[in-house]
């Protein structure tokens, strides 16, 4: 199975918003939309696990179900820096039992 693991977890401080810069919308849409339906429009792709700020879950699951991404099947939360958070994305699949050959 084919997954793509997407690291969502930071806040985007710089940027000077409210929210973070993944959840901010560009043309009415949010920005992690455009990069989940690109992952649900590629044939290669299987499943789509997200790695996500605490906290900003249910709004991700959300948008998905809005934006009929229907391939995003986990959710995991991230760490304090893009390492942690990629090392508990795949820890995660690891323990909903994905294989090393996923």
């Amino acid at each position: 199975m084919n997954i793509a693991l997407l690291t969502a977890g930071g806040y985007g401080n710089r940027m000077g918003q409210d929210i973070p810069k993944q959840f901010m919308c560009i043309d009415d849409k949010p920005v992690i939309v455009y990069t989940l339906q690109a992952f649900q429009s590629h044939p290669e792709i299987d499943k789509i696990a997200v790695v996500c700020l605490p906290g900003w879950n249910v709004i991700l699951r959300a948008y998905a179900n809005q934006y009929n991404i229907t391939k995003l099947e986990w959710i995991f939360d991230g760490g304090d820096t893009n390492q942690e958070s990629i090392y508990l994305g795949i820890e995660g699949l690891k323990s909903c039992g994905c294989s090393d050959n996923d």
